[in-house]
């Protein structure tokens, strides 16, 4: 499958920049996840991929549906990604719009890996401690994956940090067939 981030960046800068120069980045960010939610329906990710259906009936479509929550920003983008032939994009767009306002916001979503969810003061500390070192508004996610074992690992945008046991196994696998 075709990595889409490459292709939705400029979309992505561009939809920030217009929402940026009237301040609504904010807005503009939740109309995205909308779309996105919409663009990633069986039946709509079924009508984008159809080869014999108009484009700008199917943005129609899918503006037509959310139409009260989109501003102009919005609308102008699914229209043009229609006239591109590019709505497969919407999703990727609004991932790549993500980071830009999380870094203009100077926070980060951060994803907590453990084991088992820890208790709630633990959770404090963890939040407490990744606030401080990554933005007071950072956007923090634990998820429970029995898999990793024990520990956690935690991922910030493109970068992990595996504490886990699994990970430490994992690198002594690697250790071991040098």
């Amino acid at each position: 499958m075709i990595e889409l981030s490459p292709l939705a960046r400029p979309y992505a800068k561009a939809v920030f920049a217009a929402a940026l120069d009237v301040g609504q980045h904010d807005g503009v960010g939740s109309e995205l996840l909308l779309l996105s939610s919409i663009a990633q329906t069986p039946e709509v990710t079924y009508l984008i991929e159809d080869p014999e259906l108009s484009k700008n009936k199917i943005a129609q479509s899918i503006i037509g549906l959310c139409k009260e929550d989109l501003s102009a920003i919005s609308v102008n983008m699914v229209n043009l990604l229609a006239e591109n032939k590019r709505l497969n994009l919407i999703d990727a767009i609004f991932v790549s719009y993500q980071e830009l306002l999380e870094e203009h916001n100077k926070t980060s979503s951060i994803v907590v890996n453990v084991a088992n969810l820890p208790s709630e003061e633990n959770k404090k500390i963890i939040i407490q401690k990744l606030s401080t070192s990554y933005g007071e508004g950072s956007n923090i996610e634990f998820v429970e994956d029995p898999s990793i074992m024990g520990g956690l690992s935690i991922k910030i945008g493109d970068e992990t940090l595996d504490l886990s046991i699994r990970g430490k196994v994992k690198k002594l696998v690697n250790q071991l067939n040098f």
